[in-house]
């Protein structure tokens, strides 16, 4: 069982650089131990420890000190939520239950806007010249609503969001980026009608919420005008910039029987949309709210599993081919959460990068991995998955090099794991920084080989340790197209002095043949399933 002490001990609140606000609070409202963000969020002292939210009112808003005394009073169950605006900001805080004698508060702030707020009475526009509402005042707009008459109309909101809007960012800059948003408002401001009200939530989201109109036909043709508006190209800073949009919709009395429901109802449309019709548009219905208040739920579990020790790390063996020797293991992440059994990596991995725990999981991992596996024979490798968001901070050279000097494990023994997809963002950032790890001794193996945006160019411009022949094509083996892939990328291997390693090898014939045409080593069930550390040195033995 997890203990307050275990928590308290589970992970360094102080060391942890988010934008997340974090806090562990005991019951009597005395923070124990705060992150960066917190402290900037709430405005408050680097010196809070032991002290109550009371005794720092003089160093923040009144309002704030009531809202922090709010979250820890009473009975909240498991999770509670809450929300507050401070100085223009609005902050989402989840407060989780520990256990009793301590709750872990997370918080976050939503971006202002970058368009200015018109009154809401504004009077009748003409479409090229009405302004932008933010979502308080699109909220008054729909509690205002009264239907008409004769009850023919009724309201319909459309959230629609920017796909890829994070990559203009980070390639042109937020300059850029702000640039970007300001043209797309434009656009859309161009083709309402002047009863449509349009607003701008945050970030790269914004919301029409249409009044007067038929429904569903006018949301729809609405929904489509503008995704094929939206991927027409725009001209930002002198360069040509290309997205697409991603839409929800919600209809009153149609999809929504509430008004208060009808905002969150076309977001949770949106985000079905993002996943599931990137360019296009969703409706929302009844399934997505089970699936978002499901996906809800695993993001708090998620941001806590590490406090929680939730975590564990199994190793598959890879094996040399001609004298199935073990020469190694791949570290394997494994969430085990108490009364949900194991959660797949499958499905938590994901979300971890969108969420940006990746950051503190995939430093968890590269830390176990080496401690563990310096107790193993000193020819023994051992093999870890580098997410792509890891590289968003410039300092997994440093996280690499903390892992081995605590662990006290050679660099020679510790592979790192990419996938295409981070060359194909960033390539030049990515080998920057894999050529300083490089310096250290450590290598660097391309995982999952041939199912992205294969590319010599990557083979050529970094001295890569091993390729990883993925699974799929091993497992159509009995195809001509996956035999010769294989072929071709062993053979490619050779020709340039990389080792091939193919993955989920599961029978005798496919090891024959992988071991006919040349792979030096293999890993999958054949040899044996992933295990935990404590099996390792029979396997080895």
């Amino acid at each position: 069982m997890t203990t307050a002490r275990d928590i308290n001990t589970a992970m360094d609140l102080p060391a942890i650089d988010s934008s997340c606000g974090l806090a562990l609070i005991d019951h009597a409202g005395k923070m124990i131990s705060v992150n960066p963000a917190f402290l900037k969020l709430f405005a408050l002292p680097p010196d809070v420890q032991n002290k109550t939210f009371a005794e720092l009112t003089g160093a923040m808003n009144p309002v704030a000190t009531h809202f922090l005394l709010q979250a820890i009073d009473g009975e909240h169950g498991i999770v509670s939520k809450r929300t507050i605006v401070i100085d223009n900001k609005t902050l989402t805080a989840h407060i989780i239950e520990l256990n009793q004698a301590q709750r872990l508060m997370m918080v976050e702030s939503l971006p202002a806007s970058l368009f200015p707020t018109p009154e809401i009475n504004h009077p009748a526009r003409t479409p090229g010249t009405a302004s932008l509402i933010n979502r308080s005042m699109l909220s008054k707009h729909i509690a205002n609503w009264k239907p008409d008459r004769s009850g023919t109309v009724t309201p319909a909101m459309l959230m629609i969001g920017l796909d890829r809007f994070k990559r203009i960012n980070e390639t042109l800059g937020h300059d850029s980026g702000d640039q970007l948003l300001k043209f797309t408002a434009q656009r859309l401001l161009r083709v309402i009608r002047s009863d449509d009200i349009v607003a701008h939530f945050a970030g790269d989201q914004f919301a029409i919420l249409q009044i007067n109109q038929n429904q569903p036909v006018a949301a729809t043709t609405m929904a489509e005008r503008i995704a094929e508006l939206l991927k027409r190209p725009f001209l930002v800073n002198g360069q040509q910039v290309n997205i697409s949009a991603s839409i929800g919709l919600a209809i009153l009395y149609q999809d929504t029987e509430s008004t208060t429901d009808l905002i969150k109802h076309a977001e949770l449309a949106l985000y079905d949309a993002k996943h599931n019709a990137r360019g296009g548009y969703r409706r929302y219905e009844q399934s997505l709210q089970q699936s978002a208040s499901e996906q809800h739920e695993l993001e708090v579990n998620l941001r806590r599993a590490l406090f929680l020790q939730e975590f564990t790390l199994f190793y598959q063996p890879q094996v040399r081919m001609h004298d199935k020797k073990i020469v190694g293991f791949e570290a394997l992440i494994r969430w085990e959460k108490l009364g949900a059994g194991i959660i797949s990596p499958l499905r938590f991995i994901p979300l971890a990068e969108d969420t940006r725990e990746i950051h503190e999981i995939g430093q968890w991992v590269l830390q176990t991995a080496c401690r563990e596996a310096a107790t193993w024979p000193e020819n023994i490798q051992i093999a870890v998955n580098v997410s792509p968001v890891q590289f968003e901070s410039n300092n997994l050279k440093q996280i690499v090099q903390a892992a081995l000097a605590a662990s006290g494990l050679a660099p020679q023994r510790l592979e790192l794991e990419i996938t295409e997809g981070l060359l194909i963002k960033n390539m030049a950032n990515a080998l920057d920084q894999l050529k300083e790890i490089l310096t250290m001794g450590v290598s660097v193996a391309l995982d999952d080989f041939g199912t992205g945006y294969s590319s010599l160019n990557y083979l050529s411009s970094f001295p890569f340790s091993k390729i990883k022949i993925d699974q799929s094509f091993v497992h159509r083996m009995h195809t001509d197209k996956s035999r010769t892939l294989i072929k071709a990328v062993i053979a490619l291997g050779s020709a340039l002095g990389i080792k091939t390693l193919a993955e989920g090898v599961e029978t005798e014939e496919q090891f024959d043949y992988l071991a006919r045409n040349g792979c030096e080593e293999i890993q999958g069930y054949l040899i044996s399933k992933p295990v935990p550390a404590e099996q390792i040195p029979a396997l080895i033995s």
